[in-house]
C-alpha cells in the first residue's frame, strides 16, 4: 500500500459483520495486509493504480473484510488455549490433546472473492495447428 492510503475495510466494517475483536491493532494490520494483496491481484490482472479509485468500493470492502476474517486469530472460550486449532479431551483416564497453528496467517484471495471483483475466470483462446487449413 502506498503511504497515505487506507485499507479497503475499516475496523467498524469488520465489527458489523463479524463482531468485536480483542486486538484491534492486529485487525488493522490484517486489513491493511489484505488491501495490499487486493492491489497486487488487481495489478496481476492488468489493473493499475487507478483501480483503487475506479473499483466498486463496496466489493473491495467486502473482499478485504472476508480475507481478514480468515486470517485473524479467532476468539475462543476461556477453556480453550489461545491459538489452538484443534482440541480433544477424554474424561476416562484423562487425556488432553491440543494442536496449535499460526496466530496470523498469510492473506490470500479465494476464487469467490476474485469473482466478486470481476477478475476471476478462465482465459480461452484459439490457435490453428501448423499445417492445417483453418
Amino acid at each position: 500500500m502506498e503511504v497515505g492510503q487506507v485499507a479497503y475495510a475499516s475496523i467498524d466494517d469488520y465489527r458489523i459483520r463479524y463482531g468485536e475483536v480483542s486486538d484491534v491493532g492486529m485487525l488493522q494490520e490484517c486489513l491493511e495486509d489484505c488491501s495490499v494483496v487486493i492491489d497486487a491481484e488487481l495489478r496481476r490482472h492488468g489493473f493499475g493504480h487507478s483501480a483503487r479509485s475506479e473499483w466498486p468500493t463496496d466489493a473491495m470492502m467486502r473482499v478485504c473484510r472476508s480475507m481478514a476474517h480468515r486470517v485473524m486469530p479467532q476468539e475462543s472460550s476461556p477453556d480453550i488455549p489461545v491459538g489452538a486449532t484443534q482440541m480433544s479431551v477424554t474424561a476416562g483416564s484423562y487425556t488432553q490433546s491440543v494442536m496449535f497453528g499460526q496466530t496470523y496467517g498469510t492473506p490470500r484471495m479465494n476464487d469467490d472473492e476474485r469473482r466478486m471483483l470481476g477478475i476471476a475466470g478462465a482465459r480461452i483462446g484459439f490457435g490453428a495447428l501448423a499445417g492445417t487449413d483453418a
